[in-house]
């Protein structure tokens, strides 16, 4: 059984996210109980024998020549013939663990391959203890590993494909896998937990990135934007508005961000900045350039910054920019080109409404310039900030766009910049269920800013849209999206479409059948 159906099982327990009753699910040559993890890890008999039967393999392994998963698995198989093991599923599970350990990650490994492509993060919390988070919910799993010397192997082995080190000197670090998955690194002592051996332990957080882009329309059919929303922010990245997204941690940020970069026209420069490298706009490859920031290496020298690449980006002809994340000084830069000759550029900010997001956005100008006058200060944002879009992650997972709004060219009596809220989703209030993120998506205010730059730049919007009687159909937003098929977008195979159909199946229906404008 596969683990997103499994995922779906708990999610319909009430009250629990353990099973209150382990079933059995036929899989063939077993019977799958539970998150269908291996046995071996459930099972502390199994879990120790698995090891020792690694140990055997270790001491027994010549290894003359670089070693090749087809040739580990050989090996591995002929040793593990050699032990009397009660299930045919343990001798596999074995197999999967002496190669994972021995050639990759552990029970990282193992996690990535059962998991699959809903994976979002693996957190490692000592050797004891990893939780993962799948489909936006945050699952204890039973894998570990024996010692924390042997985790520190896996960061060790890790950190080296970035050419990373990490000691007591310098207990934190942060790196790329070779798979793209961001790496972030904490030993002791500053990761200060105990494990159960009563000894200080690292953590790892391990953030995946999907191989397979989710498309605009696989927004709406999750629901994290209807219709009407979708309909104004594709005009609006048309029009070149210049836009603010805004959310917490594992809001969707990224995701929603590449998403909307399909409709820029491939005739506009986009030049993309990043901590570490996330995102993959969904244009041509020769519309885009990608700059990734360098930390500082060991002697403290090196380092090259997201505000120097910034630079030296507007000095490279870009039309649009886009910084990945604003935490800091950048953000003086970026609001400057936003102003001078970079219509449509965007960035990403930590914030959880979009008022605050402004305020968040001054607070990290006046760290750059301290002695900046704040009424300076605040003209700049309104000048270079067209809207503001909030993301929010709900406790049952769902991830929505609770809120488009535009800042107003005043200033309220607290000193507050003031936004005029354009859409907004609502939460039902008759819902007592506090993990229902149930509700409803509805227009508030007519914008007048937005509408303006877009004419400005030849798109007309209709302005019946924030009219909560009128409806933007299917065929109003097919009409606009016809424009612009994925298969444009850099890195597109041919097999690439099937994919997404395989793995898009909302309601039954897959997700050609649901938007004809994919069809090619």
């Amino acid at each position: 059984m596969a683990l997103k159906d499994t995922i779906k099982r708990h999610q319909k327990i009430e009250g629990n996210t353990e099973l209150k009753k382990e079933s059995k699910v036929e899989t063939g040559e077993h019977l799958c109980s539970d998150l269908c993890f291996p046995m071996l890890y459930k099972n502390d008999e199994y879990f120790n024998l698995a090891y020792r039967i690694y140990d055997d393999f270790l001491e027994k392994l010549n290894i003359q020549t670089k070693l090749t998963e087809k040739m580990v698995r050989e090996v591995v198989v002929k040793h593990i013939s050699m032990y009397s093991l009660p299930k045919l599923q343990l001798k596999n599970e074995i197999a999967d663990f002496i190669t994972d350990n021995l050639l990759y990650y552990g029970a990282i490994s193992t996690i990535t391959r059962i998991a699959g492509a809903d994976l979002n993060d693996i957190l490692v919390n000592t050797k004891d203890y990893i939780d993962v988070i799948y489909a936006g919910q945050t699952i204890a799993t039973p894998f570990r590993f024996r010692s924390e010397e042997e985790l520190r192997h896996v960061i060790n082995r890790m950190l080296s494909e970035s050419n990373r080190k990490i000691d007591e000197a310098h207990p934190i670090a942060s790196a790329k896998l070779n798979d793209g998955s961001r790496i972030e690194v904490q030993i002791p002592p500053i990761a200060a937990n105990l494990d159960k051996d009563g000894k200080a332990g690292s953590y790892i957080t391990i953030r995946k990135f999907r191989e397979i882009p989710l498309l605009f329309e696989t927004l709406i059919d999750a629901q994290m934007i209807d219709m009407k929303m979708a309909y104004f922010l594709l005009m609006s990245i048309r029009g070149k508005l210049n836009i603010v997204v805004s959310g917490g941690t594992s809001s969707g940020k990224t995701t929603f961000l590449n998403s909307i970069t399909r409709f820029i026209d491939e005739g506009d420069q986009l030049l993309t900045i990043e901590d570490t490298k996330e995102m993959k706009p969904q244009l041509p490859c020769h519309s885009i350039r990608s700059f990734e920031a360098r930390p500082e290496n060991e002697e403290g020298a090196g380092g090259i910054t997201i505000d120097m690449l910034l630079k030296t980006a507007l000095r490279s002809s870009p039309r649009r920019i886009v910084v990945g994340e604003c935490r800091g000084v950048e953000i003086v830069t970026m609001l400057n080109a936003m102003n001078t000759g970079h219509p449509g550029s965007m960035t990403t900010i930590h914030a959880d409404d979009t008022k605050e997001a402004i305020v968040r956005i001054e607070n990290m100008f006046l760290e750059a310039r301290p002695t900046a006058n704040m009424s300076f200060v605040r003209t700049q944002i309104i000048s270079a900030v067209d809207l503001v879009v909030q993301l929010v992650r709900f406790p049952d997972g769902r991830r929505r766009l609770v809120k488009i709004s535009e800042p107003e060219k005043r200033i309220e009596e607290g000193g507050l910049v003031s936004m005029l809220d354009l859409f907004e989703f609502q939460r039902l209030s008759t819902n007592d269920n506090p993990m229902d993120s149930t509700g409803k998506f509805r227009a508030i205010s007519t914008s007048t800013r937005a509408a303006a730059k877009m004419l400005q730049n030849g798109i007309i919007l209709d302005k019946r849209i924030f009219d909560n009687d009128f409806l933007v159909t299917k065929d109003m937003l097919l009409d606009e999206l016809k424009a612009f098929h994925p298969e444009r977008m850099c890195g597109w195979r041919d097999n690439y479409l099937s994919e997404i159909i395989q793995n898009s199946y909302i309601d039954g229906k897959n997700i050609i059948e649901r938007w004809p404008n994919l069809q090619k």
